[in-house]
């Protein structure tokens, strides 16, 4: 079997500027949004929470979205027992 050596991988300052000017403007967007409904933004912080990937959700819907992206349904399914009802 070959191995084959890591990959490196090297961060350019093109890229840094890219990742701040994309930081900024989904900020803004936070901002505006959050204006629009009347909330200010640091209010919004303490209801939102970071998953993984640094996208901010909703505390109370943050189970529900996992288990949705995961394909996890937390209802258990009614098991049949094999028998026949008999009334």
């Amino acid at each position: 079997m070959l191995r084959n050596d890591p990959t490196r991988i090297e961060l350019k300052i093109d890229d840094l500027e890219e990742y701040e000017i994309v930081k900024k403007e989904n900020l803004e967007g936070q901002q505006k949004t959050a204006g629009e409904s009347g909330n200010s933004v640091n209010s919004s912080l303490h209801l939102t929470g970071a998953d993984s990937f640094g996208i901010m959700l909703p505390l109370g819907n943050r189970p529900e979205t996992i288990h949705a992206r995961i394909g996890y349904d937390p209802k258990p399914t009614p098991q049949s027992s094999g028998l026949p009802i008999h009334r």
